[in-house]
């Protein structure tokens, strides 16, 4: 009999030092793991269940995979430059190094035990680091004519630019060949790690998807469609790949 399926999702890892006297609530010294409500309501409406995954120990990455259906890598921090070779600059934003190492142990089990993985904007990059990747501490070393890829000046589901899809598994879960996203990353994919396929490139060529051919489990996109579901039926499409991917691997019999 099939049972609903359990969607682990990452979130942002609040240093005890950054979480009082911000936006969080709390007492002074406090930390916090955040997990979206857009991504916590999307996967709801998907049919999933959501269950928000803090920051933990390397060793338990294994353990949380063996009682999740699917992982959702989410967006959140710069990815700590040390671990694609290169060094911060003034340009970086925050970097959480004790969430890039946990959320690297969960891909690498993830990919071990054969669950299905979305990936989203910082997802997407981690994706690339973890197969060897690089990426670009801006988009502006890509190229002086690079779209404007960080546009918060609009709602947090309006299209800022057009994207082409290159993969047949995306032309065929979209229907079409090129399609509009929203767009909110300063960083982007450099140097494609190992086994990895581009799946999408904006209009500018930046990379917006990687698929795997080794791991058809794995959709990893830089664009955010859970902002865009709260106003746009395509911001659902992903998700529903996660729920659909799990449902014919049979992960989620029970």
């Amino acid at each position: 009999m099939k049972r609903t399926p359990i969607i682990g999702i990452t979130g942002y890892h609040v240093r005890g030092e950054e979480g009082y006297g911000g936006s969080f609530r709390g007492v002074p010294g406090q930390g916090f793991s955040v997990v979206g409500h857009d991504y916590i309501n999307t996967v709801r409406q998907v049919g999933g269940i959501p269950l928000g995954i803090p920051v933990g120990e390397l060793s338990s990455a294994g353990d949380i995979l063996q009682v999740l259906d699917g992982l959702i890598l989410s967006g959140g921090e710069d990815i700590d430059p040390i671990l694609y070779g290169s060094h911060p600059d003034m340009r970086c934003w925050t970097v959480a190094p004790e969430r890039d190492r946990f959320e690297l142990a969960l891909i690498e089990e993830a990919l071990r035990q054969r669950k299905p993985l979305l990936a989203v904007c910082r997802g997407m990059q981690l994706i690339n680091v973890y197969f060897g990747g690089s990426l670009y501490l801006d988009v502006s070393d890509y190229s002086d004519k690079v779209l404007t890829h960080q546009f918060s000046r609009a709602p947090r589901w309006y299209n800022a630019h057009h994207v082409d899809l290159i993969a047949p598994v995306l032309q065929e879960l979209y229907q079409a060949k090129t399609i509009e996203t929203n767009s909110y990353h300063h960083q982007a994919v450099k140097e494609v790690g190992k086994g990895l396929t581009i799946a999408a490139v904006a209009e500018d060529g930046i990379v917006e998807a990687l698929v795997h051919p080794d791991y058809p489990e794995l959709l990893a996109i830089q664009w955010h469609p859970e902002m865009m579901a709260v106003q746009l039926e395509s911001g659902f499409i992903p998700f529903q790949w996660l729920i659909d991917t799990i449902q014919k691997g049979g992960s989620a019999i029970g």
